[in-house]
């Protein structure tokens, strides 16, 4: 988009507002040529107010605008145009009101001047006042394309998605096209509803207007589809553009780590670094997470080698990513050095390292590192007593798990999912199945994971009765239920030795169309084992549609652990498998 018409002459570099420097008297800035009248000294005044515009200096500007003023200079609407362009260059949103003010007491012939409406309407945009912006722009005698643009843009920054995509609409129904500046900010919002089909509208649209070749077009479709989970579409976009940039690469990289795909995110990564590229913040970030999600140790160190480098190591973010790598891989002694570094700590920094001091069973340090956070005055959130609780449940602490449930309900905790299905796991695992179900019958906000979390508490304390009760409730209920639902009772019935049951259950499931896992058929494996003889067990691997999964079976049934007797069935049965080509 071309900005809007200035009917400026080109600044002569022989004025001598050209030797402006900060360091002189306004005085002497002033008197750019006192002997100058009439059209010389107005054009004077005017390449001193543009230039000093230009170089961010507004409220000097400003001051040259009242001098014109009380030498009775008609300012003309070139001048207040470079005023507010200055003023949406540095956000400046004091002197803008001032000269708006300046531009109403003038009357009718600026404030309704087209030229300055829209200049206007851009001006309390770019400063994301939409009150001011949406009032001006419903005025407006005649909108234009960069009127449109900036609304458009003003609600997509402010997280108005629905409205900046019909904002489009109605642009095109007013009869204008959009630009290379329209287009990015409504993919944004596309991708922030994950409207794909609005979205490859917009696409074919900017093809249809020759936009294909912008690199912020480009990068905006690359972002969309990644936010919206078409990795392909956005890996072809990517592609298929023969100029890319930082933003281009970090909108590929953040859309494989966003959509789980970490591993490419990582060679994404590799393949910008080779490219010459450097990384920002944002992609360093995309980085650290997609490494932490895999393990991938060395590529998560070159991340952080890169920030500290790049001096990002220190900020808030940046420090709580890289932490979060270090806690989620195991390196937790790498994690307490970075937690030492960072200058600023919140709730979600302490929480990193509690969480990670849990994951690797350091039971006291977790309590300790609780118990220096408040010190900080910092209060627990959801996140921190799901850790405690976590504790609780390894360590089956019923004493701190009580304390932690009151904490909860005395702070209106309670009522967040997570941490009832927390509570609900401490109870079970403390053996307290009671508590668990008081627990779980008072709870407001219920989900599937928490409905699950209470069927394996009754599973884990030998009350199948009970779990296949609430497992056909949840039914009742309509609960979506998911493999692990399926797997507690198939579980629970062959810890029961019912394995008519359990077998019954493996074929509902089926039915059900819910993909069974290892667990299932391991749990199915082992119960076929203590209840049968080798031919009979290989049948009824048969007729269960366990064939394929036989081996791993096998494989993790010796890894977990078994008794002499058991361990010998298990090698007469591979021997079995070996010798019928199952």
């Amino acid at each position: 988009m071309a900005s809007l018409p200035i009917t400026t002459a080109a600044p002569n570099p022989d004025s001598p507002i050209f030797n402006l420097r900060k360091s002189l008297n306004f005085k002497q800035t002033l008197l750019i040529n006192p002997t100058q009248t009439g059209r010389d000294g107005y054009n004077s005044y005017f390449r001193g107010i543009s230039f000093l515009c230009r170089q961010g200096r507004v409220r000097e500007a400003l001051r040259l605008l009242n001098d014109m003023e009380l030498k009775s200079y008609f300012v003309g609407q070139e001048v207040y145009s470079e005023l507010l362009q200055g003023c949406v260059s540095q956000r400046d949103l004091s002197t803008g009101r001032q000269i708006h003010a300046r531009i109403v007491k003038n009357g009718p012939l600026f404030a309704n001047n087209e030229y300055i409406e829209t200049k206007l309407v851009i001006f309390y945009a770019k400063c994301d006042l939409l009150e001011a912006a949406d009032g001006l722009f419903g005025r407006l005698r005649a909108e234009n394309v960069f009127s449109w643009a900036a609304m458009i843009g003003l609600r997509s920054r402010m997280g108005s998605n629905v409205e900046a995509v019909m904002g489009v609409c109605r642009m095109i129904e007013s009869g204008f096209m959009v630009d290379n500046f329209v287009v990015p900010n409504v993919l944004k919002a596309c991708g922030a509803l994950q409207w794909i089909g609005v979205g490859r509208g917009v696409h074919g649209l900017s093809l249809k207007m020759g936009l294909n070749a912008c690199v912020f077009v480009c990068s905006s479709l690359v972002d969309m589809y990644g936010k919206c989970g078409v990795l392909e579409d956005a890996r072809r976009v990517f592609d298929e553009m023969h100029e890319r940039n930082a933003v281009t690469w970090n909108s590929m990289i953040f859309g494989y780590a966003q959509n789980g795909c970490n591993e490419e995110a990582i060679d994404m990564f590799l393949e910008m670094r080779l490219d010459d590229f450097e990384p920002t913040d944002v992609t360093l970030l995309s980085l650290l997470s997609a490494s932490a999600n895999v393990g991938a140790v060395e590529e998560g160190k070159q991340g952080h080698g890169i920030a500290v480098s790049y001096g990002f190591e220190l900020d808030k973010i940046m420090g709580s990513s890289i932490l979060n790598f270090y806690t989620k891989v195991g390196l937790i002694e790498d994690a307490e050095l970075v937690f030492s570094r960072m200058l600023e700590r919140d709730e979600v920094t302490w929480n990193l390292l509690i969480s990670g001091y849990v994951r690797l069973l350091q039971v006291e340090k977790a309590l300790d590192t609780c118990r220096l956070m408040r010190l900080e005055n910092l209060r627990f959130d959801s996140v921190t007593l799901a850790s405690i609780l976590a504790i609780c449940s390894h360590t089956k602490n019923t004493m701190l798990g009580k304390e932690a449930h009151c904490f909860c309900v005395r702070n209106n905790l309670d009522s967040d999912v997570v941490v009832a299905s927390n509570i609900v796991d401490m109870y079970g695992k403390c053996e307290r199945i009671g508590d668990a179900r008081r627990v779980f019958d008072s709870a407001v906000n219920t989900n599937t994971v928490f409905w699950n979390t209470m069927l394996t508490a009754y599973v884990e304390n030998g009350k199948i009765g009970e779990a296949l009760r609430l497992f056909y409730e949840m039914q009742l209920e309509s609960v979506p239920q998911d493999v692990t639902a399926w797997n507690a009772v198939i579980l629970g019935c062959v810890r029961n030795g019912d394995l008519d049951e359990a077998r019954y259950l493996f074929s509902r499931m089926q039915s059900a169309d819910i993909p069974a896992n290892l667990t299932t058929l391991t749990s199915l494996v082992s119960g076929l084992l203590r209840n049968s003889s080798c031919d009979d067990l290989v049948q009824k691997i048969q007729e269960s549609g366990l064939r394929s999964n036989i081996i791993s079976i096998i494989s993790t049934l010796c890894n977990n652990g078994m008794d002499r007797a058991s361990l010998q069935d298990v090698k007469a049965i591979y021997g079995f498998v070996l010798r019928h080509d199952l």
